[in-house]
């Protein structure tokens, strides 16, 4: 895969996640960020796909990471310093906070 712009991220990640079993540098897929909300298992509003890479396993339940949006058009302004949000696979896993 090509290396995309990214940046880094602390992940807490539900408590149902077992953090040891995500592999260390490699680019997770089917992810998505939700910029709207969720009713049911329903979007409503635009979703972006994200791509995550486990750098470092801090706790069971913590992670540090590299975020990266796979189009350009993807509102950068979510990767900014300070910025949280919420990871969906079929279900919301994880919260992410740029660092």
């Amino acid at each position: 895969m090509m290396e995309r712009r990214h940046c880094k991220a602390i992940i807490q990640w539900d408590k149902d996640k077992d953090t040891s079993k995500f592999p260390l540098n490699e680019w997770l897929r089917d992810i998505v960020v939700i910029f709207g909300e969720i009713v049911g298992k329903i979007i409503h509003g635009d979703a972006w796909t994200v791509l995550v890479r486990v750098t470092e396993v801090i706790d069971e339940t913590r992670t540090n990471a590299d975020v990266a949006f796979i189009v350009d058009e993807a509102p950068w302004h979510l990767l900014e310093p300070g910025y949280s949000f919420k990871l969906w696979a079929g279900s919301e896993i994880a919260t992410v906070t740029i660092l």
